[in-house]
């Protein structure tokens, strides 16, 4: 049976590849693409979040404050420190790790809501901290970044993401099918019942965060050098909560369906722009009535519904 998922969740994760995969050869728009690529940002943040709180069963707000830390020390490397992007990028991975770690050690150890209430308390001290220094951040104006690549064509980011995306997906689910995985099932459903077996709960934590905010980091340095501009409103509670979002309408508890979350309310969001400022009304209203009939995800329950009209027939 869980090899037989396996090979299901395998062979839809390789048509939705190649799907991604095929879009520019259908002389997409190249604003689509763009935006596209932005989905795939947001799909990153919304799957290494599903990590945390669909596997570990620890929720955390400082998702979007992580990529945007991860933004800034890529550009300030690669611009003020004249690193190179294959360098300065890898860095903003490692300095949210470093602080991931922190935050976990600190927090982890704790039961109860002690880890949502430092995380965002955290997420607002990094936003307020970067919007108040002018000298190397430029503040609220942002900080200009250096381009990915010498070209204003859109492909090459688009392509890019995309395999940033497929191998954080890939980390993770390897990740999530080793014994690993097993020790996350385990402290999500009972970690009590987890330490007795010789889980070590706190450590495991630790882990799940530091890893999470490690992906989220380097999101964060991709995105920086692809929109070349990085603000600190990137790291705030609304960012956050369309993360969220994204990642509970696609599925928290599987990371391929939070991840096609990211890409489809990104779409969504954008075709919605034409109706001006009711969009955001309109977005809230789509979102709750997915939650609403579709409570375990919007593609978890496309997926179970094809099953079972194919066990039907």
């Amino acid at each position: 049976m869980i090899g037989r998922d396996v090979s299901r969740q395998a062979a839809i994760g390789a048509a939705v590849l190649a799907l991604f995969l095929a879009v520019p050869l259908f002389g997409l728009d190249e604003y689509w693409i763009y935006i596209l690529t932005i989905g795939f940002y947001y799909a990153i943040l919304a799957s290494s979040w599903s990590l945390l709180v669909g596997y570990v069963g620890r929720i955390s707000f400082a998702h979007v404050a992580m990529s945007g830390l991860g933004a800034y020390t890529s550009v300030v490397a690669s611009g003020t420190l004249g690193l190179p992007l294959l360098l300065s990028i890898p860095l903003a991975g490692l300095v949210t790790g470093i602080v991931g770690l922190a935050i976990g050690r600190l927090c982890l150890r704790l039961h109860g809501a002690y880890l949502g209430l430092t995380t965002i308390a955290f997420s607002e001290i990094v936003r307020i901290a970067f919007t108040a220094e002018h000298e190397l951040t430029r503040g609220s104006l942002g900080l200009p970044a250096v381009a990915l690549f010498e070209t204003t064509d859109r492909i090459p980011y688009y392509y890019s993401f995309l395999a940033l995306l497929v191998t954080c997906l890939l980390i993770m689910w390897l990740v999530l099918r080793s014994r690993i995985g097993l020790f996350f099932a385990a402290i999500r459903e009972d970690e009590d019942a987890a330490a007795s077996l010789g889980v070590k709960v706190v450590r495991w934590k630790i882990f799940a965060f530091t890893f999470s905010s490690i992906i989220a980091g380097i999101a964060g340095g991709f995105y920086a050098h692809f929109v070349q501009l990085v603000t600190p409103s990137m790291m705030s509670i609304q960012e956050m909560g369309f993360v969220l979002s994204m990642a509970v309408v696609g599925g928290f508890q599987n990371i391929f369906y939070a991840a096609l979350g990211g890409v489809f309310l990104e779409l969504l969001l954008e075709m919605l722009r034409e109706i001006g400022e009711w969009r955001m009304t309109l977005f809230a209203v789509v979102v709750i009535l997915i939650l609403r009939y579709a409570p375990n995800g919007l593609f978890g329950e496309i997926v179970r519904m094809a099953l079972q009209r194919r066990t039907r027939t």
